[in-house]
C-alpha cells in the first residue's frame, strides 16, 4: 500500500509499505481523508526529530472495513493504568502511543486500529471536516481549562487553523475576543467569525493594543503562533491574575516582573475531548470547511506538503484525501 513516509527533512515521499497486520480486537481502517499539521511541518522543516522511515499523519478519517463505518481516528491511545491515566490526564499517559510521532501515523492507504480509538461520524460530517478534529478537540480542551465566565477578554496570539478555532471555541462560551496575526487575511477570518478586535502584529504594537482594549490586560491568553517571540510576549499581554495557555510546543524567556499571581500552563492533545469536537463540527457550531484552503490527493503528499511551507499560497488548512 501507499504511505506518507519521512526519510528526512524536505524528504517526505509516497513509498509502497507492507499492509498493517490485523490481529487480536484490531480492526482494518480504510484512508478517506487527512488534514497536515503543524507538526508534520516541524518534522518537514527538520525543526523536530523523527525516526526515519516513519509514516506522518494524525489527524484523518476512514471507514471501518468490518463494519463500514465512517469513523475519526484518535491519535493518543493511553494505557489506562499508569499514574496519569489513573489521575484524569490520558494525554500524559507514560505509555501513550502516538499515532505519527512515536508511532506509525494516518496518512496511508489502511490502519490498524483499537475500535476504542475509532469515533463514529454522523452522516452529516463530511470525509474533509472530519481530517480536522484534532485542532476541535485542541481547542475545546485549553478553553475548558480557562474555565472563562461570559464577557471575559481572550486574546488569542496566531489565527492559523488552531488559532481560528480558539477563536471560536472562544467565542461559542461567550467571551471577548482579541485575534492577533501577521497576516491580513488570516485576521479577516477572524473578523467573519465573530472576533471582537483583530491586531495585525506587524502594523501595531500588541501589548499597547490589547491593553488599549482591555483597560489591565486580557483576562486569558492563548499563544496559538508557535515562536519564540509571541510566547515571550505573553506576560506583557495578560492581566494580574489571569492565566495564560502555551499550545503546543513552545520556547522562549518569560519576564514575570509584572505577571503578578498569572498561571502559564502548556496544552497537548487529549483524546477526551475528540467526541465533544466531532458533535460540534455535526451542530455547526464550529466551522473547520471554511479553514480548508487546498485539497490533495495522497500522491500529491509532496506537493501539499510545499504548498503549506509556502506562504504566497496563503495556506490554512490543507487537506489530504484517498
Amino acid at each position: 500500500m501507499k504511505a506518507a513516509v519521512y526519510r528526512g527533512p524536505h524528504n517526505i515521499k509516497i513509498e509502497e509499505v507492507p499492509e498493517p497486520e490485523v490481529k487480536g480486537r484490531r480492526v482494518l481502517v480504510k484512508f478517506k481523508s487527512g488534514s497536515i499539521c503543524g507538526t508534520d511541518m516541524h518534522f518537514y522543516r527538520g525543526e523536530w526529530k523523527l525516526k526515519n522511515g516513519r509514516i506522518l499523519g494524525h489527524d484523518a478519517c476512514g471507514v471501518r472495513e468490518d463494519t463500514g463505518e465512517r469513523v475519526v481516528m484518535v491519535p493518543v491511545v493511553n494505557c489506562g493504568h499508569c499514574y496519569f491515566c489513573l489521575r484524569g490526564y490520558p494525554s500524559l499517559c507514560m505509555r501513550a502511543k502516538l499515532y505519527g510521532l512515536t508511532r506509525d501515523g494516518f496518512f496511508a492507504e489502511s490502519k490498524s486500529m483499537m475500535p476504542r480509538s475509532l469515533i463514529p461520524l454522523p452522516s452529516n460530517v463530511s470525509d474533509e471536516e472530519a481530517a480536522i478534529v484534532e485542532p476541535v478537540a485542541l481547542a475545546l480542551r485549553v478553553l475548558n481549562h480557562l474555565q472563562p465566565n461570559l464577557g471575559d477578554w481572550v486574546t488569542v496570539l496566531g489565527q492559523g487553523p488552531i488559532g481560528l478555532l480558539m477563536t471560536q471555541i472562544a467565542l461559542m462560551k461567550g467571551c471577548r475576543v482579541i485575534a492577533v496575526d501577521l497576516e491580513d487575511y488570516r485576521l479577516e477570518l477572524s473578523e467573519k467569525y465573530g472576533a471582537d478586535a483583530v491586531i495585525n502584529a506587524k502594523k501595531e504594537d500588541v501589548p499597547k493594543a490589547v491593553r488599549k482594549l482591555t483597560k489591565m490586560g486580557s483576562d486569558f491568553v492563548i499563544e496559538a503562533a508557535g515562536t519564540s517571540k509571541t510566547v515571550e510576549q505573553t506576560p506583557f499581554l495578560v492581566r494580574k491574575a489571569g492565566k495564560v495557555a502555551l499550545v503546543g510546543e513552545s520556547e522562549g524567556y518569560l519576564n514575570l516582573g509584572d505577571a503578578d499571581e498569572v498561571q502559564f500552563f502548556t496544552v497537548y492533545l487529549s483524546p477526551v475531548e475528540y467526541p465533544s469536537a466531532v458533535e460540534l463540527i455535526s451542530r455547526k457550531l464550529v466551522d473547520v470547511k471554511g479553514l480548508i484552503t487546498h485539497r490533495f490527493k495522497l500522491d500529491e503528499f509532496e506537493k501539499a506538503l510545499k504548498t503549506v511551507d509556502n506562504p504566497a499560497e496563503k495556506p490554512l488548512k490543507v487537506v489530504i484525501t484517498q
